[in-house]
């Protein structure tokens, strides 16, 4: 009897094992994969993020070329890696959706944030479109609603070989739902091409994937993303005339607060314009719930606003007859005064943002003297105090020079534990906090902090992470965290978060 149990019951155990191994596998797959994300992104921000610095720094043309290089060698690794990592977990069908209140003006917005370095250094324009009958609240997974804006700008960038891209929310048909578009003045998509568009691994041609990267993996990754929220995707484009891609997803709107968005409305402004078409098509769309009303010539109207890439003499004669804003790229942020001398008023930095289009606007027509970017700044520590909390001190460093040059007296820790001790001794402005750390991790800190008594309790803390759990963003939400940053990061947005976190504290206390 015993020997018959024996033989009976092997079988049975191994059949067990199997099964429980078979339940495991797909839990031990997306461990690996999240640990392997974590484990190249993490040396991969430290590549890009010194490569960027490296770029502000004094450097020989032959230098400059090759800090060029370092950084967008590293961008293609980093998009290959994030398209072959989504695409094998869709393909195990781990496609998790979150349902969550966001707004579609911050998510086109910070697509548009994150591409520009990459379309900038390819001499192209991009800019972020809102229809003002859009609510302001949908809701819906805004982090995947995200990725799939990234893959279609991003694909749009690549085969742009001039002009721009332009990123569009807007109600979808009937003003339902919610349409994402995104257009280009690109090559084009060839008719026999398009059927096989969205399938991975495809490519228009052998001489598109041998010159500009990547495995095909982008478009297919979108349709799986856009078939998981029960939408559709489309392409129209005329080979050699521009392609423009759309998503129609059906989400519905979220009660809201209402338009928090400053408003021209009551001012009968008159614009005038000579800007690259994407840009004037940002500033139409931003100024447009404020009823602001287009005209050709200068002369008639209240405000210009204008390229910095136009003809001295022609940004002159604008600047002496009217109010005058000159639209620059991050790289002439170094050449303000000289457009001040020429008769403009204030300036715009691209990526265009609507808020600040129309901040920007408001202060123009008040009078108001808009402060130089170096000059906000007087001495080190007048924008604040930073934390940098990272255990990986190549990362804690390239965060740390990022912010010393935005004028941040900036202190590191190396673990939570460590960044609770630091909060004990003093009064950040603001924390960046690595989500994974040893001892006790960043999420852990963050409820710690949250929960302390006075002022450290209301800290802005971003949290930065190199993980791709989709799941990720509602559990640092959950935590207290006051925005999720994905590494890599480079310098001129760490900056940008940190300074509109302290701008935002200053004027709440004002």
């Amino acid at each position: 009897m015993a020997g018959r149990r024996w033989r009976v019951s092997a079988p049975v155990a191994g059949v067990r094992l199997a099964t429980a191994d078979m339940h495991e596998a797909p839990d031990a797959a997306h461990r690996f994969t999240a640990a392997v994300s974590h484990e190249i992104r993490t040396p991969l921000n430290g590549i890009l993020g010194m490569a960027a610095l490296l770029e502000e720094t004094e450097l020989s043309p032959s230098q400059r070329d090759y800090a060029g290089a370092i950084r967008k060698s590293g961008s293609r690794l980093l998009d290959l890696l994030n398209n072959v990592l989504d695409f094998s977990r869709m393909e195990a069908g781990d496609i998790p959706m979150d349902a969550a209140p966001f707004d579609p003006s911050d998510l086109v917005q910070d697509v548009a944030e994150l591409l520009a370095p990459r379309a900038h250094a390819a001499g192209l324009d991009v800019a972020a479109v809102v229809d003002p009958d859009l609510p302001s609240r949908l809701i819906g997974d805004a982090a995947r609603l995200r990725q799939i804006l990234f893959n279609l700008a991003g694909n749009a960038i690549k085969f742009t070989p001039s002009g721009g891209v332009l990123i569009e929310a807007r109600c979808g048909k009937g003003g339902e739902g919610l349409e994402l578009v995104v257009r280009d003045t690109g090559v084009g998509v060839p008719e026999h091409a398009k059927s096989k568009l969205f399938e991975a691994f495809s490519q228009v041609n052998a001489a598109d994937a041998q010159r500009d990267g990547g495995v095909g993996l982008g478009l297919a990754i979108v349709a799986r993303l856009v078939e998981a929220m029960k939408g559709t995707v489309h392409v129209t484009s005329a080979f050699g005339h521009g392609a423009m891609f759309v998503v129609e997803v059906p989400l519905s709107a979220s009660p809201s607060p209402g338009d928090q968005a400053r408003s021209l409305r009551g001012r009968p402004l008159r614009v005038a314009m000579e800007l690259p078409p994407v840009s004037a098509l940002a500033v139409i769309g931003a100024l447009a719930r404020g009823g602001a009303r287009l005209v050709d010539d200068a002369m008639d109207a209240d405000l210009a606003i204008i390229d910095a890439a136009l003809p001295p003499a022609r940004i002159q004669e604008i600047a002496r007859r009217r109010r005058t804003l000159v639209v620059l790229r991050p790289s002439d942020r170094s050449r303000i005064e000289q457009f001040r001398e020429m008769g403009c008023a204030g300036y715009l930095i691209r990526p265009l943002r609507a808020a600040s289009i129309i901040e920007r606007v408001g202060l123009t027509l008040a009078g108001a003297v808009q402060p130089d970017p170096g000059q906000e700044i007087i001495k080190p520590g007048e924008a604040g105090t930073a934390l940098i909390a990272d255990d990986n001190a190549v990362n804690a460093l390239l965060a740390r020079s990022a912010l010393t040059a935005a004028g941040f007296r900036v202190d590191t820790a190396a673990t939570g534990a460590e960044a609770l001790e630091r909060i004990g001794e003093t009064l950040y402005s603001v924390i960046f906090m690595d989500i994974r750390m040893p001892v006790m991790d960043g999420l852990e800190a963050t409820r710690r902090i949250r929960r302390l008594a006075g002022p450290a309790a209301d800290i802005p803390i971003i949290a930065l992470t190199a993980d791709i759990d989709p799941d990720l963003e509602s559990m640092a939400k959950l935590a207290g965290v006051s925005q999720l940053a994905a590494k890599p990061i480079d310098p001129p947005r760490l900056r940008e978060i940190a300074l509109s976190w302290t701008r935002r504290a200053k004027q709440a206390a004002e």
